[in-house]
């Protein structure tokens, strides 16, 4: 044991010394000033492509298998020198970014992690107006809210946005929504480059440029926070000038029947007292699965509508049925023997008894239906952003297709043809870093129909007044709307 130990204060001050690491310790590797070695990068790259080749069910969807290649020859190349796992990160992502698949990606607030015990984070919302990074909201207002962002530490706030694209996840052709998370990323990569507990910021407020010395938190405190994870309720309701406000943070809750039991509840309460309008904000929500997506769906058609979608699988060692417990799978196939040779499920279990490496087409046409079998009849807006994405972005595509209502905000991450889903998350063996990989693609075109973006019928960013007086300025739209 004391031969181990001293072996492993040897490696870290070699490292002191300024060498490379050729294996990762959380802990102890700062993510943007350590360099890894070549040689555990290449391992890495090798074992991401093997399993991505192993995994992805339709792997040159968006992209030629030339380009593809071409682009990790390009990335193997990158690494064949030592880099910091933020630079190793972007060169990932350039190479993943050639899928155009939201789901298959690594984010960059996964280094986040690495070094945590030390780190700080300044919690900030930010967007991006002609050029300029404007705080939408920081931490407890540490830094006033409508304010253009200047520097932090003597570093311009515009480096880190430039450097955003990169760090970026892309669904498909949805080029608009793509170029609006620059912002959310740019939050990210300030906040890496700057991890202590004190740094200086300066901004401009409109008259003049402010410098301020502002504490950051420590990160275990701000991780559960609304800013940094997302609404703390799944599903809110409200009413404001005669309409309806359901808020949906998430459509992967704590609690699915929980879930459901919360939207039959408002969906009761609209039916029996009626509202003039009913307003759906998915903004923020990232996705979940994909049966609450339905069931949110139930409540805005007749009964007995039929949402039909195709499901593409790739049989793989990381696929949903080889992620089943042994007793999750001896259900599945007890289940799937009930109603075989009918139904989706039936499909699905001719799919699992396949050998790894088999591309099968599932389609699943689900009854849409809810337990009390509501339908709201009224008028409908969806409010939407660029953070609106898989689950989120194919109800999106459903709600534009039926003619529900109208779209208002801004463009979603995804197009009406359907996202990838079910990703999986492996970790590589030298950096530590999790990769996320799709392992289903939902098709939701028939045949003959283009794919397009989902762009909303009316773009409403907020102002810089609006941001100032914490004004909700999409919402208010949809109001007088």
């Amino acid at each position: 044991m004391k031969v181990c130990i001293g072996l492993l204060l040897m490696l870290y001050s070699g490292w002191a010394l300024g060498q490379c690491k050729m294996f990762i310790v959380r802990p102890f590797t700062d993510p943007v000033t350590e360099k890894i070695c070549s040689s555990a990068l290449l391992e890495d790259v090798k074992e991401l492509y093997s399993n991505i080749q192993q995994a992805h069910p339709d792997l040159y969807r968006n992209v030629s298998k030339e380009t593809f290649d071409s682009s990790y020859l390009n990335l193997v190349h990158q690494c064949s020198q030592d880099l910091t796992l933020l630079s190793f990160v972007g060169e990932l992502n350039k190479f993943l970014q050639q899928l155009k698949d939201s789901h298959t990606f690594v984010s960059v607030r996964d280094l986040l992690s690495y070094r945590s015990f030390s780190r700080h984070y300044l919690p900030l919302r930010l967007m991006e107006q002609q050029g300029e990074v404007v705080v939408v909201k920081a931490w407890e207002n540490i830094i006033p809210s409508g304010v253009q962002l200047l520097s932090i530490n003597s570093t311009r706030v515009s480096t880190y946005l430039k450097s955003a694209p990169q760090f970026a996840p892309i669904e498909a052709i949805a080029d608009s929504a793509f170029h609006l998370m620059m912002p959310h990323v740019t939050s990210a990569l300030m906040n890496l480059s700057h991890p202590n507990k004190w740094n200086t910021v300066v901004w401009f407020d409109g008259k003049d440029s402010l410098s301020e010395v502002v504490r950051s938190p420590k990160i275990s405190k701000t991780q559960q926070g609304e800013l940094f994870k997302g609404e703390p309720i799944e599903i809110s309701f409200e009413r404001k000038e005669g309409a309806g406000i359901l808020k949906i943070a998430s459509f992967s809750p704590r609690n699915i029947k929980g879930f459901k039991k919360k939207l039959d509840q408002i969906f009761k309460e609209v039916t029996e007292k009626p509202v003039d309008k009913l307003i759906i904000d998915l903004r923020n929500n990232t996705g979940g699965y994909i049966v609450l997506q339905e069931y949110l769906m139930s409540f805005l058609v007749p009964k007995n509508t039929v949402y039909s979608a195709d499901y593409v699988y790739k049989r793989s060692p990381f696929d949903r049925f080889s992620q089943l417990s042994k007793l999750e799978r001896k259900r599945f196939v007890r289940a799937a023997k009930r109603f075989y040779p009918n139904g989706a499920i039936s499909r699905e279990l001719d799919f699992y008894n396949k050998p790894f490496g088999s591309l099968d087409t599932v389609t699943n046409n689900p009854v849409l239906k809810n337990k009390q079998g509501l339908t709201y009849w009224g008028p409908c807006d969806l409010l939407v952003n660029e953070l609106s994405m898989s689950a989120s972005a194919n109800f999106t595509a459903w709600f534009t297709e039926r003619q529900r209502g109208e779209v208002i905000g801004s463009p979603v991450s995804g197009t009406n043809g359907g996202t990838f889903a079910n990703p999986y998350t492996f970790y590589l063996t030298n950096t530590g870093l999790p990769v996320s990989v799709s392992t289903m693609k939902i098709n939701l075109l028939s045949e003959g129909q283009k794919e397009r973006p989902l762009l909303p019928n009316h773009w409403v960013i907020p102002s810089v007044e609006e941001i100032k007086k914490q004004v909700d300025g999409v919402l208010n739209f949809a109001l007088k709307h």
